[in-house]
């Protein structure tokens, strides 16, 4: 074995590219070594079969249909999975912790997680948007003289973890109060099911497929406890390597000092982690570079792909992508529409947990809290700025890429993009209709009538989308005219909408600014500074992609009359409506039919 034993034979590289490279979702799993509640102890390190054992154990709860973390461990896929287990909830950083608990307890190996942070400066802030990213305070090892109980262990890690913890510099890695992540290589043999995706703005998931054509895919938690799939991509910002965004995997960990036991399992010990120079997929392209800047400033880092300089997000593709690959602009579209769509519909969970809660029935609290991405209790549960942001960021990068794709093969570029036909215009549209049309979803208005909206009316109303759990269904929904007679809001929570229409305009999430104003402190930024109450931006960006494709069919918008419709109750039955974005589908049906 060379170092820390995770380089192993080549038939064990080849297993896992087979399950990379899409392999059946029913893999294989190891048999458990542990039945009942206690944790036993049988291996002393995770070999590299029992990382692939994890990768294929996560891969199976992906590309499920689980919508929660109780339901993802409770599937039939699950061989672990026993009726008398605990049940174990929680949001995104919860579920990252949770199933590589479960795993290594159901396999008798070795496991410890970071339970405390502090601020690598000193500063006083909420660890989890640290300005300079954080370091380890404390550590909670599942080692004991005896075997210890599973489900308290790991039940309380819910209480005890949040994103805080993917907060880290590389660099800080060693020693004892070590860092449970390093960043890893962006290649096949690193990057793999299991992986986490960490976004600085308060998120993280957990990748459970790389596609062929090199798209990674994401499934994650949330605060309202619903559990969702999309890809990786500009949603999970790239930033300085004090706040340790992008793709990282679990540091090796090794049990040393225990005393093994007559049954063959091991008592007492300490945890020992794998220095950064110990892991042979530790990496710091994702923030230098693969031809870093000279000086050192990860800001001036190249990513270079073949022959070209690309964005970190298109690198990360091409390093994934099977050989030859090359965009398909037809293609890229409907998959992220299909992206878009399962986000929307994730999003009318959301909203409907709030109005079930009687939220928008209550008062309007007098003031926002500190701050409305990161924040904790109910407005955290059951509030969407986060959610809506990242639609609104998927949006904006979704036309952007049309048009550069669109430009390239105007140019004749064959090395990046694969068109065959000769309308890619039309092409495009035709693909948008189709993907729009196939994207529908219902909500119920405040008189229980119910409207079905799709992609297109998204895209429309999508700086209108109330995030506040206080407002009415149908401002949620970003409703005008006649489909907004229904809503029951006061003159204060209409105040409380037109004084937030800033922040809805707001792309970007801005965890280190206040917000804790009331709605006739709240102005616009053009006149007043941040600190006075000048929250969000003046006009929102761009994100019209029909108005794009439109024009380059050379289409006048006013001619294709799009409204939503409205379902009364005694009209239709209610259907059922799926949560997981199209291409979700492909793993019930053959993954790569």
């Amino acid at each position: 074995m060379v170092r820390w034993g995770f380089r192993q034979a080549a038939a064990a590289t080849a297993s896992l590219a087979a399950l990379v490279l899409g392999a059946p979702a029913r893999a294989e799993l190891p048999a458990p070594a542990n039945h009942g509640d206690l944790w036993h102890i049988t291996k002393i390190e995770w070999s590299e079969a029992d990382e692939t054992g994890y990768a294929k154990f996560v891969q199976i709860i992906g590309r499920s249909t689980c919508t929660t973390l109780e339901s993802c461990l409770a599937i039939s896929g699950n061989p672990y999975f026993s009726a008398g287990d605990p049940e174990f909830s929680g949001d995104c950083a919860d579920m990252a912790y949770v199933l590589r608990a479960y795993y290594a307890w159901k396999n008798g190996l070795p496991f410890s997680y970071q339970n405390a942070m502090r601020t690598f400066d000193g500063a006083r802030e909420d660890l989890r948007y640290s300005s300079n990213g954080n370091l380890v305070a404390r550590r909670r090892d599942a080692v004991g003289r005896a075997p210890i109980k599973a489900g308290p262990f790991i039940a309380r890690i819910g209480g005890e973890v949040s994103t805080a913890m993917f907060r880290t510099h590389p660099d800080n890695g060693d020693g004892a109060m070590h860092d449970d992540f390093y960043p890893v290589s962006i290649n096949r043999e690193a990057v793999r099911p299991g992986v986490l995706a960490y976004d600085i703005y308060g998120h993280v998931g957990i990748v459970y497929d790389i596609l062929d054509d090199g798209r990674v895919l994401v499934i994650a938690s949330h605060p309202d406890r619903s559990v969702t799939r999309t890809t990786y991509g500009p949603n999970f910002l790239r930033s300085k390597p004090d706040l340790g965004a992008g793709l990282k995997g679990w540091r090796p960990i090794r049990l040393e000092g225990a005393t093994k036991r007559a049954d063959g399992s091991y008592a007492g010990g300490r945890i020992r982690a794998a220095r950064n120079d110990e892991i042979p997929h530790y990496s710091m392209e994702q923030f230098l570079g693969n031809r870093p800047d000279p000086n050192g400033d990860w800001r001036y880092g190249d990513f270079i792909a073949g022959d070209r300089m690309v964005d970190y997000y298109d690198f990360v593709r091409r390093r994934l992508a099977a050989p030859g690959f090359r965009y398909d602009p037809v293609t890229e579209l409907r998959n992220g529409m299909q992206t878009i769509c399962g986000a929307a519909r994730d999003r009318k969970v959301a909203v409907e947990r709030a109005v079930s809660a009687g939220f928008p029935k209550q008062k309007h609290p007098e003031r926002l809290p500190p701050n409305i991405y990161g924040t904790y209790g109910p407005w955290e549960g059951y509030s969407t700025p986060s959610r809506d942001a990242r639609l609104k960021v998927s949006f904006i990068e979704l036309k952007r890429t049309m048009q550069e794709f669109f430009d390239l093969v105007a140019a004749g570029d064959t090395k990046s993009v694969h068109y065959e036909g000769t309308d890619l215009a039309g092409d495009l549209w035709t693909a948008y209709v189709e993907e729009k049309e196939a994207c529908t979803f219902t909500y119920w208005r405040s008189d229980d009538s119910r409207v079905r909206l799709n992609l297109g009316h998204l895209q429309d109303r999508l700086w209108d989308l109330s995030f506040d759990p206080f407002h009415c269904a149908e401002r949620r929904w970003g409703a005008r005219g006649a489909e907004f007679e229904t809503c029951t809001d006061d003159d204060d929570k209409s105040h409380w909408y037109d004084a937030q229409r800033w922040l809805r305009y707001q792309a970007e999430r801005t965890y280190d600014v206040r917000m804790d104003f009331t709605a006739a402190e709240l102005k616009s930024p053009a006149e007043a500074r941040p600190e006075n109450g000048g929250l969000g931006v003046e006009a929102p960006a761009d994100a019209d992609l029909r108005g794009y494709l439109a024009s380059i069919n050379a289409f006048a918008l006013s001619a294709i009359p799009d409204e939503p419709e409205v379902v009364f109750a005694a009209g239709a039955p209610i259907e059922p409506e799926p949560r997981l974005p199209a291409w979700h589908s492909k793993i019930l049906n053959g993954w790569n039919d």
